[in-house]
């Protein structure tokens, strides 16, 4: 894949993960940036506790999409060869 193209999907993924994050109220860092996926999932997957409910299945899977998408762009890996069943 084009490196260009890997770059503009990355800044692409970038915005809609904060959208994402903004429109759930995810949790944030201590300088107010949203945590990764993978961290929200790890820590908050099954109870969010600074907002003591569970993550919804929708964001659960939502989240775990992302981070396939993530790794396609950031892994070097060609995603549309991978996951046909998806």
């Amino acid at each position: 894949m084009n490196e260009w193209i890997k770059h503009d999907m990355h800044l692409w993924l970038i915005e809609i993960f904060n959208d994402f994050c903004f429109k759930h109220d995810m949790p944030k860092n201590k300088d107010g940036e949203y945590l990764s996926a993978s961290d929200i999932l790890q820590k908050y997957g099954s109870y969010m506790v600074s907002y003591r409910e569970p993550l919804t299945d929708y964001q659960t899977i939502w989240l775990e999409n992302y981070l396939y998408l993530w790794e396609g762009t950031n892994g070097g890996e060609d995603i549309s060869s991978q996951g046909e069943d998806i």
